[in-house]
């Protein structure tokens, strides 16, 4: 196991910012941080200046569906890794890759795949699970996703994708309108699985019994769900307005006006909003038509769309949402910064390890310029991606 000492650069926790610090890294967990002038490098740590440059967690993309020519509902462990692959060099060390409404088969062939991640070694972002975004999804506000694969919810096949994925469903986006959703949500909720609306025609009251029935948040709020309206506020006026809900949010700028973002911001404040990317293939990619599972999509000016003309995921990455939120909104640093690093971490449960740099913890970072630039990408205390090697 390698030890290491990361010197000279601001570090994000992302709670504060430490002007001039060190990390200390012993094999895959962070072991100390502090200011430059009150911390000593132990002997045998090697020590990496980087002056002028600063640390921050490493993203956490809940909502991912592919990347760099890769998607995660080709089913293939593959179609895995390389969206891991191209991802990590934008900063995302952890994210759950995220299903388009398929088959039944399909499905299964990705819970399959992802099971098979444990035995492969490979350098990217980790796979921490799968999130069902659909097939349990209002055929009103299905969106890019195949209306010939929409069903009614079903405890049964999600328990028969868990077992196959050993225990790899995270969270399930799912209209809570739709017979049987309620039930089903209370159930996956007991079991551990989250459960998001999405995909919704659910009015507010609904979206309040959703709550009580567990549901957790709102998938890509705003997008791909009924509309708020003064005399029926909808599942956004509940997003909006219920501390139980957090918030997905696309900041591309296309999926959401920047007003709209700043309404966001303004309404959940720097806790309830978790940035997502909603990435699809051509993620990294040149502008151009490309062939997907939801069939043919046009890439151009940044904005991905089907042959309907409707949105159909992004090419979005988390480094460039970060910026995105800052230029928007009057958020700090620390804020946006959350968002995207200890707020997912927090709603997956897993911010014992994840989302933040502090003793104990993965040393999960990413090393930026002030510009908000990605110099490098840590996984697991291995540098994997960037400028920076330590061979």
């Amino acid at each position: 196991m390698s030890q290491l000492a990361l010197t000279k650069a601001a570090v994000l926790t992302p709670f504060n910012l430490i002007d001039e610090a060190a990390i200390l890294i012993d094999g895959k967990r962070i072991v100390a941080v502090g200011p430059m002038d009150s911390l000593e490098i132990p002997s045998g740590f090697r020590e990496v200046a980087l002056e002028g440059l600063f640390i921050a967690p490493g993203f956490i993309d809940q909502h991912l569906h592919g990347g760099g020519g890769a998607e995660i509902s080709a089913g293939t462990l593959e179609s895995i890794v390389e969206t891991a692959k191209f991802h990590v060099t934008h900063g995302t060390t952890s994210f759950l890759a995220t299903t388009t409404s398929t088959s039944h088969d399909r499905l299964a062939e990705i819970a399959k795949s992802y099971a098979c991640l444990n035995d492969l070694e490979y350098k990217g972002a980790r796979c921490l699970g799968i999130h069902l975004e659909g097939p349990y999804l209002s055929t009103k506000y299905s969106g890019a996703h195949a209306e010939s694969c929409l069903r009614l919810p079903s405890v049964g096949e999600v328990s028969t994708l868990q077992h196959i994925s050993n225990n790899g469903i995270k969270l399930l986006t799912m209209a809570p309108e739709l017979p049987g959703a309620m039930d089903v949500a209370a159930e996956l909720t007991s079991e551990g699985i989250i459960c998001l609306i999405g995909h919704s025609d659910a009015d507010y009251d609904v979206t309040l019994d959703a709550i009580s029935a567990g549901f957790k948040g709102v998938t890509h709020c705003f997008n791909q769900m009924s509309p708020f309206h003064h005399r029926n506020p909808g599942i956004i006026g509940a997003a909006l307005t219920r501390p139980e809900l957090s918030l997905e949010l696309i900041a591309d700028g296309i999926h959401l006006h920047k007003a709209t973002i700043d309404l966001a911001w303004r309404a959940k404040g720097a806790d309830g909003i978790i940035l997502v990317s909603d990435a699809m293939a051509p993620a990294g990619l040149l502008d151009g038509l490309f062939q997907t599972s939801v069939g043919e999509l046009t890439l151009a000016n940044g904005s991905l769309k089907n042959n309907a003309g409707q949105l159909a995921g992004s090419v979005l990455t988390l480094d460039r949402a970060i910026k995105n939120l800052i230029q928007y909104t009057d958020c700090t640093l620390t804020d946006a910064f959350k968002m995207a690093t200890y707020n997912p971490a927090r709603f997956l449960g897993i911010n014992k390890r994840k989302g933040s740099l502090y003793p104990g913890k993965d040393a999960d970072m990413v090393i930026m310029t002030n510009d908000l630039e990605v110099v490098a990408t840590m996984v697991g205390g291995e540098m994997i991606s960037g400028l920076i090697s330590l061979d």
